[in-house]
């Protein structure tokens, strides 16, 4: 059964995708709890679904950061990527630069990764929209454009609650018109709740209208439609419903556009993995947050730890 938009579903939401937002953000402000321009950005979030701040990350972090991803085939085996080229799910790395392919989460073994995913501005605002503590869950390093067409993020994303979770984009150099930017339609976090033939919000596999139901959708109610040209350190947050994709590319294959995306959902709530078997733990990351992984064995205070060997990898 293919799936539709449904105005007659009701799903739990974080307080900032509620009816009622602007009460409880006048609340937070009457408490002293935020100040005016947390309150700026948290009414703008909960509006149009997505926030940049601009430049939060220290250039010389970024720059440490890309380096270490720049030397990653020094540690062979010790990270997971896409396997465009080979056709499988994922792949371990090897020991020689790879431009092409995209690395999961990183934070397990970089600090670097981990102090820009939980920089003191991101975990700040992500726990004021959770009102928890932020659980960085999934994270991709995109060399390049991924492609990815108009999706919301609970499809292929997925906790407990499907739409406890959000995201940041954050350009580790500044991105060029045509390399493949990140393309969204403002206010679409607010569209009806689109139900898979599963009956969930995840998707079933068999979805090909998917991607052109989301942008009719968007162009039905004439949503404003953007391009982002981050620039190095810019954080891009978007609310787990904003319809967003990698707009298409017209500078050559290959042109970098050098980001890192970051899932996070609050620690109350789970990633369907952890329900497995064999789930992984959490790692803490100090007073702020923590790290999960679907490819790790955590909790990792020490040494580098290779990812825990799945069947994709050898398929």
């Amino acid at each position: 059964m293919p799936g539709s938009f449904r105005p007659d579903v009701t799903l739990p939401a974080l307080w900032t995708d509620r009816p009622e937002w602007l009460t409880h953000l006048r609340a937070l402000g009457a408490t002293g709890h935020i100040n005016q321009a947390e309150a700026d950005q948290l009414a703008h979030f909960a509006q149009h679904g997505w926030l940049v701040m601009p430049q939060v990350i220290e250039p010389q972090l970024i720059d440490a950061f890309v380096a270490d991803v720049h030397s990653l085939h020094q540690h062979p085996g010790y990270f997971a990527t896409t396997d465009f080229r080979g056709g499988r799910q994922q792949k371990l790395n090897g020991n020689q630069p790879d431009v092409l392919e995209s690395i999961y989460d990183l934070y397990v073994n970089l600090q670097t990764s981990r102090q820009v995913c939980m920089h003191p501005s991101i975990t700040r605002f992500l726990s004021l929209v959770f009102q928890a503590k932020p659980l960085a869950f999934q994270q991709l390093l995109f060399q390049v454009t991924n492609g990815h067409q108009w999706h919301q993020d609970p499809a292929y994303v997925v906790v407990d609650t499907p739409t406890f979770l959000a995201a940041t984009w954050i350009a580790l150099q500044d991105i060029q018109e045509g390399s493949g930017e990140l393309a969204y339609y403002d206010q679409s976090h607010r569209l009806p709740h689109y139900i898979f033939g599963n009956g969930t919000k995840h998707s079933d596999g068999d979805t090909p209208n998917y991607s052109r139901e989301m942008e009719e959708a968007c162009q039905l109610r004439q949503l404003a439609h953007h391009r982002l040209l981050a620039k190095k350190g810019d954080v891009f947050f978007w609310a787990a419903d904003l319809v967003h994709r990698s707009h298409p590319m017209s500078l050559p294959q290959g042109t970098p556009r050098l980001s890192c995306v970051t899932h996070y959902c609050p620690a109350t709530s789970m990633p369907h993995w952890f329900s497995e078997p064999d789930k992984r733990g959490i790692e803490p990351y100090w007073d702020v947050g923590g790290f999960a992984s679907s490819f790790y064995k955590l909790p990792n205070l020490s040494a580098m730890v290779r990812p825990v060997p799945r069947w994709e990898f050898y398929n």
